[in-house]
């Protein structure tokens, strides 16, 4: 701002200094012109009429200066700072209020997998004493036979054997006794077919474990399953 003031006041100098000179230019030319219109109003002389005409040698006009008319006041430029109203500060609208997200559900929690624990196999009371083995030996044809034990080997009479297969179950033959005491033999009614045998008791229950016999006429007529009491 005082930079800005200083401007001002030197312009302003300048502009006084213009006028001054345009006012001294026209005074000067105002007492030219007067002097010049007094010398023409002036008689001449009598005596100077004898001596002769004298011309008068009027002088040349001097130029008249031309008077500026410079304005009383110039004004001068001025910065106008224009102070902005404080505006109230602007309030905006609140706007429609979110909803809150909803929380999260939480999962369920996975209850823990009970792994099954295994189901103890049965003990058997009988188990078989040795594999599947064909019986050349016998004539005619076709039966799953063979003898069942004690723990000590000695042949036990009564006790139920069944053979099984996809059509069809047999029912239950029973150990023999006398000379023949262990030993049972069922009849197979099919030339080539698969069976399943185990020992059973008077309910129709499963007391030993079962074996698989692929019976087959072309290889043998009989087929021989041995058990044994395990305890």
């Amino acid at each position: 701002m005082g930079a800005m003031s200083k401007g001002y006041a030197f312009g302003f100098l300048i502009v006084l200094l213009i006028v001054l000179l345009g006012l001294y230019v026209a005074f000067t030319g105002f007492m030219s012109t007067r002097e010049a219109l007094r010398a023409q109003a002036t008689p001449v002389s009598t005596g100077q009429v004898g001596q002769g005409t004298r011309t008068i040698t009027r002088a040349a006009p001097t130029p008249t200066a031309t008077i500026m008319a410079l304005p009383s006041y110039i004004p001068l430029i001025t910065d106008t700072v224009t102070v902005a109203p404080t505006l109230p500060p602007t309030t905006e609208p609140s706007g429609t209020p979110k909803p809150a997200k909803p929380s999260s559900t939480p999962r369920p929690t996975t209850p823990p997998v009970k792994v099954p624990t295994a189901t103890p196999v049965p003990a058997f009371l009988f188990r078989p004493s040795g594999p599947v083995r064909r019986d050349d030996s016998r004539p005619g044809c076709c039966y799953i036979c063979g003898y069942v034990r004690d723990a000590n080997g000695n042949p036990l009479e009564g006790v139920l054997v069944q053979a099984s297969n996809q059509w069809d179950t047999k029912p239950p033959a029973v150990t023999k006794g006398g000379t023949e005491k262990g030993w049972y033999d069922i009849l197979i009614y099919l030339d080539k077919g698969t069976y399943t045998v185990s020992l059973v008791d008077a309910a129709g229950n499963q007391i030993s474990s079962q074996v698989v016999v692929d019976f087959d006429r072309s290889v043998a007529g009989w087929f021989q399953v041995d058990w044994k009491r395990t305890y």
